[in-house]
């Protein structure tokens, strides 16, 4: 790989875990603020840095290598049939990022939550075809059964974790204040989950470039470092746009639903990085779990038509970064970069 494209790759997976912190900031803290749970800038400082330290727990929790990259991003076939020609992998893999960062700016544009990982996933299908590798077919059924089952799981675990919270609300075992300070909790796991989960995508992009190249221990682990950094800084920014969709435009949240839903996120995103091997999406499984616990209050408390934007930008990811992403790769192969 070509030092000039080498720095493009490292430096685009950097600029994608920024905006994936930015982007998916609402996760773990939309709830609280919406909530007064948290000060807006309090909320902000503590997801950053949990999702920092989550970062480097993820990173710690893997064994970094080349083929633990290339099958968790499911380019395994397209890195095989380009195994002589580096320089168009790398060319592969800048298309994606691309494709993935040129989504989730649309989709904070529309104040909509969208899954890093569906875009990313997206991209690589429509990479494969362009290059005429087999597709990560099996991957992406796995992509298409999570994106179904795991929202269907939020909304009824949110649900009933909210039916509970009220029982104990009416027999005054809890109060208000403990159920605020319960929601700072679960917003921590969720921002610290989101950490874990989301970092492995620039880490693996940058594996999958600079491995080949032999680096010392002490260069990868400050790649390592950066791309922690890199997503905790975007995270203290903020995505305000989904922060005020989850908090605000989708139900009118009260503590006791912001605590059910984060509580609902974060078990799911647990299961998500340690129980299965593709991580669930974050920004699903709140945003359903906020459905689940506006639809504990009564039906007519969620804003269905909110709702039905939000999914219907679920299905289309994945199709919408495969063909942005296949299109990018067919320009870049004209281009005289290798």
């Amino acid at each position: 790989m070509s030092p000039l494209l080498l720095s493009l790759v490292v430096l685009l997976a950097l600029v994608m875990a920024y905006y994936n912190g930015f982007h998916d900031a609402s996760n773990a803290v939309s709830t609280a603020i919406t909530t007064r749970s948290l000060r807006e800038s309090t909320a902000l400082g503590m997801a950053a840095i949990l999702n920092l330290l989550g970062a480097l727990l993820g990173m710690a929790m893997i064994g970094l290598s080349l083929p633990w990259a290339l099958h968790l991003l499911g380019l395994e076939p397209l890195a095989a049939q380009l195994v002589d020609a580096p320089d168009v992998l790398a060319l592969c893999l800048l298309a994606i990022i691309t494709a993935t960062l040129a989504w989730e700016v649309l989709t904070w544009w529309m104040g909509m939550p969208s899954s890093t990982w569906h875009s990313f996933f997206g991209g690589v299908l429509g990479v494969s075809l362009i290059a005429g590798s087999s597709a990560p077919w099996g991957r992406f059924a796995t992509i298409l059964a999570i994106s179904v089952v795991g929202p269907l799981l939020a909304i009824g675990i949110s649900f009933a974790v909210m039916q509970a919270l009220l029982a104990l609300i009416r027999t005054q075992r809890v109060r208000i204040d403990h159920v605020r300070f319960a929601q700072t909790v679960t917003a921590g796991l969720v921002a610290t989950g989101h950490g874990i989960a989301d970092s492995r995508i620039p880490l693996a992009v940058v594996a999958i470039a600079v491995i080949p190249l032999g680096l010392p221990t002490g260069a990868s682990l400050a790649l390592m470092l950066l791309i922690a950094l890199a997503m905790a800084a975007g995270t203290f920014m903020g995505g305000h746009r989904i922060i005020r969709t989850i908090g605000r435009r989708l139900t009118d949240l009260s503590a006791s639903q912001g605590l059910a839903a984060e509580s609902t996120s974060a078990g799911l995103m647990g299961l998500g990085a340690i129980g299965l091997e593709f991580p669930m999406s974050s920004s699903h499984s709140l945003a359903s779990s906020v459905i689940g616990a506006g639809v504990a209050m009564g039906p007519r408390q969620v804003r269905w038509n909110v709702a039905r934007t939000m999914v219907g930008i679920w299905v289309v990811t994945p199709i919408a970064t495969a063909v942005i992403a296949g299109s990018i790769a067919a320009v870049l192969r004209e281009l005289p970069l290798v």
